[in-house]
């Protein structure tokens, strides 16, 4: 049998809620970013509770169940590999399964976007004794967490075993569910406490949701818990600390998220600079994005109508990889007109946009220089890319491609958006006013919606002109995806 002095975990700040030490049925674990959470507790802590006892099950969830696949699945796995176990343990790849061999005990994944699959689901051996919610801020409904909740029973006759459940994640808004069922009047954020004592901690004994087990478990935890941070992680934690001293708050020292409207708290009128002042710098790349504002709302295309705004974003990113700049914008909606455009013609319109760029930015170096690349909405639902390169080849505009936006998660765009913002690294033109707009009025979503849909089509195609960006961009190298 393993112990834990014979592994390269970090638990110091971590032993109140670690399994051995707590017996809550339930475990909420908040924290900033890198702190040790994940390895320690999906990795670590289920290989030693399967290899503890052998009447304990683990399931493994995630709000989507296919974001098991590149997340807890290859986590467990390479700590099974770390610890020398493989030989221990059987994979099924395809299904995401990981069985004891011996015993025939299985740690298993799941999502709730399919709870009737959670309830439904049990096992050959032993009970079913963990659970696991991994990236829990993410999960919608406090109703459905109680259907599976309600699932996990041991029964009367093996009273030495306890079942478990345990929340994993960062706390982005104070107004999730977590915080009001679990953490409210029970353990509030302690700023003091976190930047001296790296963690807080509390334990609810008499703590129940309903009649399947009692006690409550509470940890925060600051990344300073991690001791294997980088000297330039640090830094940047100092830094962001004097810069945006909120993002620091939640992403360093596992502070509850602010819970105000604004989409973009960090946007401000600094980040406001003349159309001069952009052409006075120097841009590694140029990129065009396009959103199609062609859809009735459900992702249909209206034949020949285009309702909502069409906008094209030229955004840059400075030579030194530090800064994006929105330089220049175009902005048509069909809305209020007497007459409407139809897809050719707003096509035509924006080839011809694109032609004038070309004739303004002549003359600087590295404005449209070389081959123009578009990136258009991948959903496109009419084919409006294909207008686009008929309407191109039709003027002579020959040294252009457009191709589809890359993927990547409303959530992420925003909260990276916010910390450029944050550290004055995004900026934006006079050119572009419907962008500006759109910034200052973008507030959340219902039902836990980072963004508002409808009045964001200008952000949306400035977001496909920096997504491909990305991995060039400085400040990305050290951000973390919720």
């Amino acid at each position: 049998m393993i112990t834990l002095t014979d592994t390269d975990l970090y638990l110091q700040d971590f032993n109140d809620v670690w399994f051995t030490n707590c017996n809550d049925r339930y475990r909420a674990l908040k924290g900033g970013r890198s702190t040790g959470k994940t390895y320690n507790f999906i990795g670590l802590e289920s290989v030693f509770k399967i290899l503890s006892d052998d009447r304990r099950n683990i399931l493994m969830v995630r709000q989507n169940d296919k974001d098991n696949r590149t997340s807890n699945f290859p986590l467990i796995k390479s700590v099974i590999r770390r610890l020398g176990l493989m030989h221990l343990f059987k994979f099924n790849n395809s299904d995401l399964r990981i069985t004891r061999i011996d015993t025939g005990q299985v740690i298993l994944f799941a999502g709730m976007n399919d709870v009737e699959n959670i309830t439904g689901t049990s096992v050959e051996y032993g009970y079913w004794t963990d659970i696991y919610f991994e990236e829990a801020s993410q999960l919608k409904s406090y109703e459905e967490f109680r259907v599976v909740d309600g699932s996990l029973r041991i029964p009367n006759y093996e009273p030495d075993l306890k079942a478990q459940i345990t929340f994993l994640f960062n706390a982005w808004d104070v107004g999730h569910w977590l915080y009001e069922q679990l953490f409210k009047g029970r353990l509030e954020d302690n700023v003091e406490e976190l930047e001296t004592n790296r963690f807080q901690y509390k334990s609810i004994p008499e703590f129940t949701l309903g009649a399947d087990g009692r006690g409550l478990s509470l940890h925060i935890s600051s990344s300073y818990c991690n001791p294997y941070n980088s000297e330039d992680r640090v830094a940047g934690a100092l830094e962001l600390k004097q810069i945006a001293y909120e993002i620091y708050k939640t992403e360093v020292l596992g502070c509850w998220g602010h819970i105000g409207e604004a989409t973009y708290p960090y946007f401000n009128d600094k980040l406001i600079i003349s159309h001069q002042e952009a052409m006075n710098m120097s841009y590694v790349y140029t990129i065009i994005g396009v959103d199609i504002g062609g859809t009735n709302g459900e992702g249909k295309l209206r034949k020949d109508e285009y309702r909502s705004a069409m906008t094209m974003e030229l955004t840059g990113l400075t030579s030194d990889y530090s800064k994006l700049v929105s330089i220049n914008e175009f902005f048509y909606s069909n809305e209020g007109q007497r007459i409407h455009k139809d897809g050719p013609e707003i096509a035509s319109d924006m080839i011809d946009c694109i032609i004038s760029w070309m004739k303004l930015y002549d003359r600087h170096s590295t404005i449209m220089e070389g081959q123009i690349i578009v990136y258009v909405e991948s959903a496109d639902p009419g084919d409006f890319q294909g207008l686009l390169r008929a309407k191109a080849l039709e003027k002579g505009l020959m040294n252009i491609r457009f191709v589809n936006s890359t993927k990547n998660k409303i959530q992420s765009r925003v909260d990276f958006d916010n910390l450029l913002m944050a550290y004055g690294e995004h900026l934006f033109t006079d050119q572009c006013p419907h962008l500006i707009r759109e910034y200052r009025a973008s507030k959340k979503g219902e039902e836990g919606l980072v963004r508002q849909d409808g009045n964001d089509h200008a952000i949306n195609g400035s977001e496909y002109s920096w997504i491909p960006m990305l991995p060039r961009i400085k400040r990305y190298k050290t951000f973390k995806e919720r």
